[in-house]
């Protein structure tokens, strides 16, 4: 039994040296960097010296009471590094507020604290690419070529929950005009990012809400809606293969294949019916496929769709 006694009071020795050695590190980084005022906005005086109201009556009872100056050493040792790294914090070393007393710096550092308390908070209920997110609202809010009150408002509400900075209204008007096929795209872009399936089946909420905003609803925006469905539905549902409707552009003169071509690098170039055509894009709305021809025919650009499945296109 005291061969166990003496070995836990090895340990309990071993474990004082290893703070001493864990609070010089923790000093040492810091006191490098002790004059940098981000580095001290970076610590947080609140968090120390709650760490001070935990050690400080142990310490004491140690000293006063138990009478152990082994673990009242091991207290001393973490109670010393908080007050330097609490003194950091102040930016009691900065150049800037060498003519600034210590406790006016305490309730600068502290204000500062408060102010930024809830960002972690925030991050935490952010969700992923809720930047993208915005984005996409801004761009619904535009499609009808108005932008209400009622838009911005919900619009701004989330921007604020987020923590995200976005533009006046006079800006937003001033913008350039946005399109059926760049809203998708933006969309797309987002799903890209892989969100959690529940955030992205519930972003089709959001869309919903804005394009109802100002109680009417354009044609654009039912066949944004439409091919917004489609898409969620299928990134949500990756076992399902739904339906799709391949726009095709089709050249009416063979000079004219090899001009498309340049002007869409990225598009695949098939056959078809003993002629060549160009893949514009597929889409889960058949309105929506119809959309994009309409806006090439008015090009000059022969287009029509055509119905296809994903298992037939993989295979």
């Amino acid at each position: 039994m005291k061969m166990f006694l003496l070995i836990i009071q090895i340990l309990v020795a071993g474990a004082v040296i290893i703070t001493a050695i864990r609070m010089y590190f923790t000093v040492n980084k810091l006191w490098k960097r002790k004059s940098d005022q981000e580095v001290c906005n970076s610590i947080s005086i609140f968090a120390y010296v709650l760490a001070l109201m935990v050690h400080l009556p142990f310490m004491m009872k140690f000293v006063l009471i138990d009478k152990n100056y082994v673990l009242a050493t091991n207290d001393a040792l973490q109670v010393l590094a908080y007050i330097l790294v609490i003194m950091i914090g102040t930016g009691f070393w900065v150049r800037a507020n060498k003519r600034t007393g210590f406790f006016t710096l305490v309730k600068k550092a502290l204000r500062l604290e408060t102010k930024e308390s809830g960002h972690l908070m925030k991050s935490l209920i952010r969700p992923s690419g809720a930047q993208e997110i915005i984005e996409i609202l801004k761009k619904i809010a535009r499609l009808d070529n108005e932008l209400s009150d009622s838009e911005v408002k919900i619009i701004n509400e989330f921007a604020k929950n987020w923590d995200i900075e976005i533009p006046n209204i006079e800006e937003w008007q001033s913008g350039e005009q946005t399109s059926l096929l760049d809203i998708r795209e933006s969309v797309e872009k987002y799903l890209n990012l892989s969100p959690p399936v529940m955030q992205a089946s519930e972003l089709l909420d959001l869309f919903k809400l804005i394009v109802k905003a100002d109680n009417v609803i354009s044609k654009e925006e039912e066949l944004f809606i439409a091919e917004a469905t489609g898409l969620i539905n299928g990134y949500v549902r990756k076992d399902e293969n739904p339906k799709m409707f391949q726009v095709l552009l089709v050249p009416q003169k063979k000079k004219k294949i090899k001009a498309m071509s340049e002007i869409f690098p990225n598009n695949e170039l098939v056959e078809r019916r003993g002629g060549r055509v160009i893949i514009q894009g597929k889409y889960f709305s058949k309105e929506f496929a119809e959309e994009v021809c309409k806006n090439y025919m008015s090009l000059g650009i022969f287009s029509i769709w055509e119905e296809i499945e994903i298992q037939q296109e993989a295979a």
